[in-house]
């Protein structure tokens, strides 16, 4: 209804209501409602971009996983079948799960955390290779497994929990700066008030630390501390 005044300033706005011999009180309302519609188009814009930050962490490493595949697949020396095999296999599992996450990554409705958490997925879904039930998984590992070895070739592993470049060292370098945050926090409230919980949190935070600062490159990082495996 008032679209056409969206694109103006306030000042603008006034200006032009004001020709238009309205009452102030109309006046007052239409302003009203124009700044809620900016309002609300300013939020969506917000929504849908972190949105689309989420689902490029998980589409980023599929499909860059996928490409590898592909490669790895054409390069095929011996000619070994059940190589091809396998790749095909890995290659078709990708691709599907890249045309079925793309839909949702388009829409932007809603995050990958929020259908994972409806699907009751491992992880909240958080890598692609959570979306891959195990019944799955698993014939596929046994066919990269049983590929004859070549002596100095590095042996394909499927399904691993990687990520690009680019997206490793962002979430390191957020997961880093966050933990260290929460461990200073809590230093502070056990200075103040110090019980064996906020002591034993303390220790498990300050041992994630040092793994998190350890993670090697290409490797998934989780989004909090409390997703590192100290065991």
């Amino acid at each position: 209804m008032y679209e056409s005044y969206l694109r103006l300033t306030a000042n603008q706005l006034h200006a032009r209501l004001s020709k238009r011999k309205l009452h102030p009180a109309e006046i007052n309302k239409i302003k009203d409602d124009v700044a809620q519609m900016k309002e609300n188009i300013r939020v969506d814009k917000i929504t849908r971009a972190n949105r689309r930050k989420e689902w490029t962490k998980v589409l980023a490493p599929l499909r860059y996983e996928l490409n590898s595949a592909k490669v790895g697949r054409a390069y095929n020396g011996d000619k070994c079948p059940h190589r091809i095999e396998a790749f095909d296999a890995y290659i078709a599992v990708m691709e599907k799960l890249n045309a079925i996450l793309s839909r949702p990554a388009k829409l932007l409705e809603k995050t990958p955390i929020q259908i994972a958490m409806a699907k009751n997925l491992p992880n909240n879904g958080e890598h692609w290779t959570d979306w891959i039930p195990e019944r799955i998984k698993q014939p596929i590992h046994e066919a990269f497994a049983e590929i004859p070895h070549k002596a100095k070739a590095k042996r394909k592993v499927p399904f691993l929990r990687t990520v690009t470049p680019d997206l490793h060292t962002k979430a390191k370098e957020r997961l880093l700066k966050k933990t260290q945050k929460e461990i200073q926090t809590l230093e502070t409230r056990i200075l103040m008030h110090p019980t064996e919980e906020r002591t034993a949190q303390l220790a498990q935070m300050q041992a994630a630390l040092k793994i998190i600062e350890g993670i090697e490159d290409g490797v998934f990082v989780p989004a909090s501390w409390r997703g590192i495996a100290l065991d």
